[in-house]
């Protein structure tokens, strides 16, 4: 799996919401396909997806971070059993949704920014979807995935 970004934007983006204006995201947050109108392609509008998508994954970082500390908290008052209940239900809907938008890309024409945010909607999915996977192994491992 490719790394997470390191740009400016993507750092402060996963610090907090405060730092960017991400009044835009919320038309990438649902599930694709996305089938807004293009813009133009230009150097500009192609800068501008490239840092919208900095700016989402680093948003969906800070979002999945926020989870894990929630979960920590949890595992340390030895509720494991509901963790592991609450991400088995999580993955099955990730996995469906995933499988079906990853199936619905390699039909799509377009190559502007509607492809790149489902691109980027499919690669956090994957993100978590290991994330998940792995804390589940280390949780019935008796492990504490939580531990840094």
């Amino acid at each position: 799996m490719k790394p997470l970004p390191t740009s400016r934007l993507f750092h402060e983006a996963s610090r907090s919401a405060d730092a960017l204006d991400e009044s835009e995201l919320h038309l990438w947050e649902q599930d694709p396909p996305y089938n807004y109108l293009e813009p133009a392609t230009t150097l500009l509008e192609e800068r501008f997806t490239k840092n919208m998508v900095d700016v989402l994954l680093g948003r969906c970082w800070r979002l999945a971070k926020a989870v894990r500390d929630e979960r920590a908290l949890c595992f340390a008052n030895g509720e494991v059993q509901g963790i592991l209940h609450e991400i088995a239900d999580v993955l099955v809907g990730r996995i469906h949704r995933w499988t079906k938008v990853a199936s619905h890309i390699t039909g799509m024409e377009d190559s502007g920014r509607n492809r790149a945010m489902t691109e980027c909607w499919l690669y956090w999915q994957a993100q978590d979807i290991l994330a998940d996977t792995k804390e589940v192994k280390a949780l019935k491992n008796g492990d504490n995935p939580y531990c840094i």
